[in-house]
C-alpha cells in the first residue's frame, strides 16, 4: 500500500519564524551602537552613511534595508531617514529615545544564549552574583527615565488621580520610586500633594536631577534606603509601589505590615506589577520576559492575587485589581494595578 501524505497541520507560521527573531535584535542593536539613527534624520544614502560611519557600503545598505522592513526607516530613491516611530522612540536626542534601556535590559538575556538556557535547565542555575552595585543601579535608573516617560509614567499617573481619594491626598510615599518619573507625573497631577521617593543612593542621585529638570524641588524629596531593611515614616496619604516589590516576594508580608503602618486612616496603597495566571503559563509577554530570571534562580514574577491577598493579610480593609493592556511600551506584559484601603 503506497503512504498518503498527512493532512495539513495547525498553523505553525510564527513558530517557523522564531529562529530569525533574534536576528531582529541584533539588527537593531547594532544600529543603536552604530549610533546610526543619529545620522538619519534628513534623507541619507548608504554609501554616504557607511562613509560616516566608517562601515561597509553594501552591507551597511543590507542594514538599512532590513531596519526599513522592521518600520524603523523610509527608503526613497535610494535615500533613508527615520519613519515617526524611530524619531520617538530611537533617535538620541528624543525624549522618548529607549536605546539604552534595550541594550541595559539584554543584560539579562546574555546568560540564555550560545547553549546557556540548555545549561541552565540541565543544570539549575548557578551562585547568584550581586547585581547591587552602586554603578548598576545608577546606570539602570537613567536609562528606564525615558522608558516610564514614554507612557508608564503618564499611565499610573492616571490611574492614581481616577482614585475618589486622590484629592484628598497631602503626602505621598513612592516606594523603589527608581528615577523618580512616576512620581514627577502623580505629582504634577495634584495641585499641591507633596511626595517623598526611597531608593539606592546612586538612584536618589538620578531622581533629584529629574525632579530638577521638571521644577518639582519643593514638593518632591529623596531618602537614601532600603524600603524593606530601613525603617519608613509615617503618616503618609498614600503609598505606592510600581515594579519594584518582586525584589521582596519572598518577604511581602513583612513589607505589607511595614507599609500598613506607614500609611493614615482612610489611606491607599497602589501597587503596580506583572500578574501571571493560568498556572504560570500567561500573558505570554510575561511569561517570556521573566525566564531569563528565572533560570538563573531570581524568579521575581508574582501570579495574579499574590499581591491583594498579602495586603489583606496586613490588614487593609478591600483591594482592587484591574489589568491595564494598552502601555506604549509593554517591556513585561500587561500591567496589574492593585489598590488597597486602610479602614
Amino acid at each position: 500500500m503506497k503512504k498518503s501524505l498527512p493532512k495539513i497541520g495547525p498553523d505553525a507560521g510564527e513558530l517557523s519564524l522564531l529562529p530569525y527573531e533574534v536576528i531582529k535584535w541584533e539588527l537593531l542593536k547594532t544600529a543603536l551602537e552604530l549610533d546610526v539613527f543619529r545620522h538619519l534624520e534628513e534623507p541619507v544614502s548608504a554609501n554616504d552613511l557607511a562613509a560616516k560611519l566608517s562601515a561597509h557600503p553594501q552591507n551597511t545598505e543590507l542594514m538599512l534595508n532590513a531596519l526599513a522592513t522592521l518600520g524603523c526607516l523610509n527608503k526613497s530613491n535610494g535615500l533613508f531617514e527615520m519613519t515617526p516611530l524611530a524619531r520617538a522612540y530611537f533617535n538620541p536626542s528624543s525624549e522618548l529615545y529607549i536605546g539604552p534601556i534595550l541594550l541595559f535590559s539584554e543584560n539579562w538575556n546574555k546568560p540564555m544564549l550560545n547553549g546557556g538556557m540548555k545549561d541552565l535547565i540541565c543544570n539549575g542555575p548557578k551562585p547568584v552574583e550581586n547585581i547591587g552595585g552602586e554603578e548598576i543601579w545608577e546606570q539602570g535608573a537613567r536609562a528606564s527615565i525615558n522608558h516610564a516617560r514614554c507612557g508608564r509614567a503618564q499611565e499610573i499617573a492616571a490611574c492614581v488621580a481616577a482614585l475618589p481619594e486622590f484629592g484628598a491626598f497631602k503626602r505621598m510615599l513612592d516606594m523603589g520610586g527608581g528615577p523618580g518619573m512616576v512620581a514627577v507625573a502623580v505629582a504634577a497631577a495634584h495641585p499641591s500633594m507633596t511626595g517623598v521617593i526611597i531608593e539606592q543612593p546612586a538612584v536618589c542621585r538620578v531622581a533629584r536631577e529629574l525632579i530638577a529638570e521638571y521644577g518639582m524641588e519643593s514638593r518632591i524629596s529623596t531618602v537614601s534606603g532600603d524600603y524593606m531593611e530601613d525603617p519608613l515614616d509615617e503618616n503618609y496619604d498614600f503609598v505606592m509601589a510600581n515594579y519594584t516589590l518582586n525584589f521582596y516576594r519572598h518577604r511581602l508580608d513583612e513589607l505589607m505590615s511595614k507599609v500598613y503602618k506607614a500609611i493614615n486612616p482612610g489611606g491607599v496603597f497602589l501597587v503596580t506589577s506583572d500578574g501571571l495566571s493560568k498556572e504560570k503559563t500567561a500573558p505570554s509577554l510575561s511569561v517570556i520576559t521573566w525566564l531569563s530570571t528565572a533560570l538563573q534562580g531570581m524568579d521575581m514574577s508574582f501570579e495574579r492575587g499574590f499581591v491583594a491577598d498579602a495586603m489583606i493579610r496586613a490588614g487593609f480593609e478591600s483591594t482592587q485589581s484591574t489589568m491595564v493592556w494598552d502601555l506604549p511600551l509593554a517591556s513585561h506584559g500587561p500591567m496589574d494595578v492593585i489598590v488597597a484601603r486602610k479602614a
